[in-house]
């Protein structure tokens, strides 16, 4: 079926008229404005919202394909692992030329523009988390920890295990399909980023950075954060993913977490699955998702 774009327009401007009339009338919780939401688009759409109070969820029994959002998992168990052998993120790492992928998104070839290279291990956290470069993420798994030792080791800490992690970017990039077998659920994503704010994972130092990284995004900045303003402090991490055969985007992502200058907080994860549209129009359905959220939540309105 082929989905017309008068149709996303109109479920995107949907994500943000529905909640606002609802909220004047005072007559419909959280939930039922994202119920409402996410039945008008074309795809599938999982959310998870997380405070101290109050946790709603909508298709969250579906496993999503993660995408990018791994490298949040990823930055926690490479700390753990560097710390486990008494390194620090300022370890060194020599790379060789051809340990890269010149046609993978890669930010950080920018700097390294020839030859072979020294880089800390810290450095190459912040580009795969801030940047989520592909090349920094699979040097990690190279000489750090391998996806299914992130796996396990994320596993011994989450509050929530309905994830997988098995393939790295090389091997998702090499065979498309191979994303759909790295994935989570939108509650396990959200309280993971929710627990990397809040709780101890692993050495002080190793997770203030991963913070400052996760705080420092650069990419999707029209998704979660177009709902923010400064009120608030903001981290996230992005997830984008490959059209499938049908010409759907596979995923479209976004996990992250509010903090108000009052203490309160909480996280959101938005994952797309199998949809019928431009990243663009993905990008406002979560845009309008975390506008709804925040509105609710700022006005101490969530029940």
């Amino acid at each position: 079926m082929r989905f017309q774009p008068f149709a996303i327009i109109t479920a995107c401007l949907l994500c943000c008229l529905a909640c606002k009339n609802n909220q004047q009338t005072g007559k419909t919780s959280l939930k039922d404005d994202l119920y409402a939401l996410v039945d008008t688009v074309p795809g599938t759409v999982g959310i998870a919202f997380i405070s101290n109070d109050d946790t709603v969820t909508i298709n969250n029994g579906v496993n999503y394909p993660m995408m990018s959002v791994f490298k949040l998992h990823q930055a926690l168990a490479v700390a753990s692992a560097v710390e486990k052998h008494g390194n620090t993120l300022d370890t060194m790492l020599f790379i060789h030329r051809e340990e890269l992928d010149p046609h993978t998104w890669s930010p950080m070839l920018k700097k390294y523009t020839a030859g072979d290279f020294s880089i800390t291990v810290g450095e190459l956290l912040g580009y795969a988390i801030t940047a989520s470069d592909n090349n920094a993420s699979n040097l990690l798994f190279k000489h750090i920890i391998s996806p299914r030792e992130t796996n396990d080791f994320i596993k011994s800490v989450a509050r929530d295990t309905t994830f997988r992690i098995c393939y790295s970017e090389s091997e998702m990039k090499a065979d498309h399909k191979l994303s759909c077998l790295n994935y989570t659920s939108p509650l396990s994503a959200g309280l993971l980023i929710r627990q990397v704010f809040e709780e101890s994972l692993v050495g002080k130092s190793s997770q203030d950075s991963i913070m400052h990284h996760l705080s420092a995004v650069t990419t999707g900045q029209d998704r979660l954060g177009a709902a923010a303003d400064d009120s608030v402090m903001f981290a996230h991490k992005t997830g984008s993913g490959y059209r499938n055969e049908a010409g759907e985007l596979m995923a479209h992502n976004d996990v992250g977490y509010f903090r108000f200058k009052d203490g309160r907080s909480y996280s959101l994860a938005v994952f797309i699955s199998n949809f019928r549209g431009s990243e663009e129009k993905a990008s406002q359905v979560i845009a309008g998702i975390s506008k709804c959220v925040y509105r609710h939540f700022k006005e101490s309105t969530v029940r």
